[in-house]
């Protein structure tokens, strides 16, 4: 987010600081002006400038920056507070720290002091202790509202925003972040591209950079989105938000990787993070490296549903079907109607040989999640396994019908019609299987029987 500009000159506090933390600070504040460039492998030089400086509010604003980014939102809390205490002749200065303030509660999602700091940057009437909002103050709640997936009252903080000050980047930026919560991508990337343009520096538009390159890749503009993912990261190579989405548009390949390490490195906290990089680790088959990341997943949100059915994916393919059913009912008793871990509870199942149960649950999941092919893929393969090719066959060619681009169902309705010997019928579907571009299947192993049946 955009502050008022601060003045490059780092004047000293009630303990001047040296040239050498000085120049630090400027750095910092220089390469931080839209809230980047301050995670973990940073701190350090941030912590130890703070200190060196204890009355300079600028150089609080850095590490709190810092301390936010890199996911430790309590400390950062602790330190912008100092810097306001400390920072009475640097208006400009409180005001950022206010703002940062806001930010972190939004990070946790803690609206009511998120008000209050934006309240901070009203504009105090010339007597009484009454309040005006301006349009900073109106993004500010914007931003708030956000963290609390509020769209609609942000677009209206925003709005109120932008009608007083048409360039002001935080309320454009907010408004497209708003679109995006709606599921509006059109309107989310006019207002991004707005909000990067409102920054004649591409530094001062790194926010909107990462926000639009989401919005384009998920959008289907993949190489678009990249190009801006990668302007951000061309400003700062740390940022961990921009390194994560750059993982997620590149995925599944080598590079998209190393990204999410990095995101993760930055940001030792980012479940998030950690659940696509234990996903990445999992489909390659590293399973050591994809329990590590679980289990940091796991440590950041104990009570995150993904993190649980990802353990619960990774015993199950280290062939420990009852940890992973473990983790499936221990998923289930936080969010009960979770499509994920009912899968996970039914490919279990399946696995202990419980084919009823199984199918149970495949039914169930499919139930809640029309637009997943797996739980019907996964009940054709299970009940081929168990020698009930009739409903093989039926779970087979209803994934094939509901998904005729998904590959993978029309590999499992082949075998299912092998079972019942329905040779001419099997050769068309696993033709199909080899022949339609979505889902991963094993070529080869489908072309050898697609032989084995000429």
């Amino acid at each position: 987010m955009k502050f008022s500009r601060l003045s490059m000159r780092v004047r000293a506090g009630a303990v001047g600081p040296s040239a050498a933390t000085a120049v630090l600070i400027c750095a910092a504040l220089m390469g931080l002006s839209s809230g980047t460039a301050a995670q973990e492998s940073k701190l350090d030089g941030f912590r130890s400038a703070s200190r060196a400086s204890p009355g300079d509010p600028a150089a609080a604003l850095v590490y709190g920056r810092a301390l936010r980014r890199a996911g430790h939102p309590t400390e950062a809390l602790v330190e912008l507070r100092r810097g306001v205490a400390v920072g009475g002749a640097r208006p400009d200065v409180v005001a950022q720290l206010h703002w940062e303030a806001a930010r972190t509660y939004s990070d946790r999602h803690d609206l009511p002091r998120a008000m209050a700091s934006c309240k901070e940057l009203e504009r105090k009437k010339v007597s009484g202790p009454d309040t005006i909002p301006t349009p900073q103050s109106h993004a500010c709640v914007a931003l708030a509202y956000l963290g609390w997936q509020r769209a609609t009252e942000a677009l209206a903080e925003s709005a109120t925003a932008l009608s007083q000050d048409p360039n002001l980047y935080d309320a454009r930026l907010a408004e497209g972040r708003a679109h995006e919560l709606e599921l509006k991508p059109i309107d989310a990337e006019a207002s991004l591209r707005a909000a990067s343009a409102l920054r004649p520096s591409t530094v001062d538009g790194e926010d909107a950079h990462v926000a639009l390159g989401r919005v384009l890749w998920k959008e289907g503009k993949k190489d678009e989105g990249v190009g801006e993912l990668r302007a951000a990261l061309r400003l700062d190579p740390g940022d961990p938000d921009a390194l994560f989405e750059l993982a997620s548009a590149l995925a599944p390949s080598a590079e998209s990787t190393g990204l999410f390490e990095r995101a993760t490195r930055e940001r030792p906290s980012f479940a998030e993070a950690w659940l696509a990089l234990g996903a990445v680790q999992l489909a390659a088959g590293n399973l050591p490296a994809a329990k590590d990341a679980a289990d940091a997943a796991v440590k950041s949100d104990p009570g995150s549903v993904g993190a649980l059915v990802l353990s619960g994916k990774i015993a199950l393919a280290s062939d420990h079907a009852d940890e992973a059913l473990r983790d499936g009912q221990a998923a289930l008793k936080i969010v009960a109607n979770n499509a994920s871990a009912v899968l996970l509870v039914a490919d279990a199942n399946a696995r202990k040989g419980e084919i009823d149960l199984a199918l149970e649950a495949y039914q169930t999941a499919w139930g809640l999640d029309h637009a997943d092919p797996v739980p019907l893929v996964h009940a054709s393969q299970a009940c081929h396994a168990a020698a009930r090719d009739t409903s093989a066959r039926a779970f087979g060619a209803k994934a094939a019908q509901e998904f005729p681009n998904y590959a993978p169902g029309w590999a499992a309705l082949g075998d299912a019609l092998v079972g019942q010997k329905e040779t001419k019928a099997a050769r068309d579907a696993y033709r199909k299987a080899l022949g339609v571009p979505d889902g991963i299947i094993d070529r080869a192993a489908i072309a050898q029987k697609l032989a084995a049946l000429q």
